[in-house]
């Protein structure tokens, strides 16, 4: 997004908060004009399936619609979306049980500690467009938790103390996530490293 479209996209919110706190009962609509499409996106790289991104996506709107009564614009419109997107998804895998396994305790000190070095890097898993499916798949095999704190961070960009806001977590948890879920995408992965140490030999 360029420079200028960001600027219009902000000023649009700013309007948008306003309207909501002067409670005008059209708001709604276009809040769902504005934001559908992010708000799928989002949805979409969560759930990995595109039926259950639309529904979720309709339920998030339904959930801001009945909510807008508690929005107090101390943030924007397209945080406080993503942060209902974000806790919709938990919830509903969660009651779904799509993860019934127990996450384990370990965790790697110097990724708590703010690196991301390493031999499977995320920087490193995605460098090569050949194994993006296998990625995916991947991805699909994280518990709800752990895939959301990974896309809101290698997808969106998002700072860990903003995770933690989005999840309603806090930053030392987020960081166990995203630590979990790089270990988890390593073990899952793991038969590339196999790969090239077979064609090494």
């Amino acid at each position: 997004m360029g420079t200028r479209n960001a600027v219009a996209l902000a000023e649009l919110d700013r309007q948008l908060v306003e309207r909501v706190l002067a409670k005008d009962p059209t708001v709604i609509d276009d809040i769902v004009r504005t934001y559908k499409r992010e708000v799928y996106h989002l949805a979409l790289q969560l759930c990995r399936d595109h039926d259950d991104a639309e529904d979720l996506v309709q339920e998030v709107f339904i959930r801001a619609w009945k909510s807008l009564d508690s929005f107090r614009g101390e943030s924007r419109l397209s945080t406080w979306l993503h942060r209902i997107t974000v806790n919709l998804f938990i919830n509903t895998t969660r009651s779904k049980s799509y993860h019934a396994r127990k996450e384990q305790d370990a965790f790697d000190e110097e990724y708590m500690t703010g690196g991301r070095g390493g031999e499977y890097s995320p920087e490193r898993l995605f460098e090569s467009a050949q194994i993006s499916e296998h990625i995916e798949r991947a991805l699909g095999k994280l518990s709800p938790a752990q895939r959301t704190a990974f896309v809101l961070r290698h997808y969106h960009d998002l700072s860990i103390k903003e995770i933690a806001d989005q999840m309603g977590n806090t930053e030392g948890t987020v960081k166990v996530l995203l630590f979990r879920a790089i270990r988890n995408l390593q073990k899952h992965l793991s038969f590339y490293r196999d790969d090239d140490a077979s064609q090494s030999r």
